[in-house]
């Protein structure tokens, strides 16, 4: 027996219409040629890679994230961090293609996938079940919060684990909340010495993937539980209620999730209507022959934020490592761009002129698309979800 699906309320149905809105903004908004397109799902998916890892205390900065899943080996330390972040990265691209040509996932997809996670040590048991009790601690208060199944009862609880993954019953329900249960009932199970949490972290996010449709890699929410560490073990605590409970409720841990969703699909949504003011600025220099055609796409991403290497450069604008070289010393010489450090450690930044366009440009997309909202409070006071833009 695993956890089920709860019955869904009004207040999901508002909620679970509310992001399947969104997503069919974006949806329409990615069918669009943009030239920023490419760039923006390597930031989502460095994103999704560095919120994942930092729940289990693997940490790398947005910059790192971004060359790891861009096989930048040059602009990091390959270290157990780098292979971790890079294991992850490489997982997320394996469920990408399989979901090209499956629907589920067997049970021996999720023991590679569990090899791909925790391949770089081998002291981890990687694509093997775990073979003891398993129990997750609490560091600050000093106890055992939750206690897994017995390692014995594991091999057949992940062979219904995967029968559920393609049940037909299962397939009835909204693909969000499919991801949910997913995701859940494989950290209760917690089939595996380490990597748990990554593991169904990742296949909720295959649960999008499957469907096929373009926004999927950019409305994943391994991102937004990265920055929401604390409410994300609470609610797995609750749901859980310290041991192997499959019996128990699970509406509070649906009504997370939907949230979540909600508030990431709103967050891209920023971040795309953001991507197309950056790109006017950027066509705007470019017109002003304050930049090469060619450096458009890079100038793109670090006018989003992102800090900019000679090695990325060359790969956006597909030129040799001279040819960067020389292109980013004319943009800091006509004042489009800052250079920070020497050498192999040199980056780039928007020059000082351009920081205040920057900042009201985040704070005008902040206004215009809060990602912070509760949908469910909103659902239940019977008031309309924003979907759109509240100001522009």
């Amino acid at each position: 027996m695993l956890h089920t699906a709860p019955e869904i309320t009004a207040a999901d149905t508002a909620v679970l219409s509310a992001v399947d809105e969104i997503r069919g903004v974006l949806r329409h908004a990615l069918a669009r040629p943009r030239r920023w397109r490419g760039t923006l799902r390597r930031q989502a998916r460095a994103r999704a890679v560095r919120g994942s890892n930092s729940i289990e205390g693997i940490n790398v900065t947005e910059d790192q994230a971004f060359a790891i899943v861009g096989n930048e080996e040059e602009q990091v330390s390959i270290d157990a961090t780098w292979l971790a972040a890079k294991g992850y990265s490489d997982a997320m691209t394996y469920l990408q293609v399989l979901a090209e040509r499956s629907a589920s996932l067997a049970e021996a997809d999720l023991l590679a996938l569990h090899f791909m996670v925790q391949g770089y040590d081998l002291n981890r048991g990687p694509g093997r079940y775990r073979r003891g009790d398993v129990f997750v601690h609490d560091d600050d208060e000093l106890r055992t919060v939750y206690t897994g199944p017995d390692p014995d009862d594991v091999p057949q609880l992940m062979v219904e684990y995967a029968a559920s993954l393609s049940d037909p019953a299962t397939s009835e329900l909204h693909p969000l909340v499919q991801g949910a249960m997913a995701h859940l009932n494989l950290v209760m199970i917690h089939p595996f010495a380490d990597g748990n949490g990554r593991m169904s972290r990742v296949v909720q996010s295959f649960m999008l993937y499957r469907e096929q449709v373009n926004e999927a890699p950019f409305v994943s929410i391994e991102e937004y539980l990265g920055r929401n560490t604390t409410a994300y073990y609470d609610v797995l605590a609750r749901t859980g209620g310290g041991r192997w409970s499959p019996e128990r409720s699970t509406s509070e841990w649906i009504e997370f999730i939907l949230t979540a969703h909600y508030r990431q699909a709103r967050t891209v949504q920023g971040r795309l209507w953001s991507a197309d003011r950056v790109a006017e600025q950027v066509d705007d220099l470019i017109g002003a022959e304050l930049a090469p055609d060619r450096a458009a796409p890079a100038l793109e991403l670090t006018f989003s934020g992102w800090s900019l290497r000679n090695a990325t450069y060359r790969e956006l604008a597909e030129v040799t490592p001279t040819t960067a070289s020389r292109d980013l010393s004319g943009l800091v010489s006509s004042g489009v761009l800052q250079r920070h450090g020497n050498k192999k450690g040199a980056w780039y930044s928007p020059a000082d002129a351009y920081r205040t366009w920057i900042t009201e440009l985040r704070e005008q997309t902040k206004s215009a698309f809060d990602a912070g909202a509760d949908p469910y409070r909103l659902a239940v006071r019977g008031q309309e979800i924003p979907v759109g833009a509240e100001a522009a």
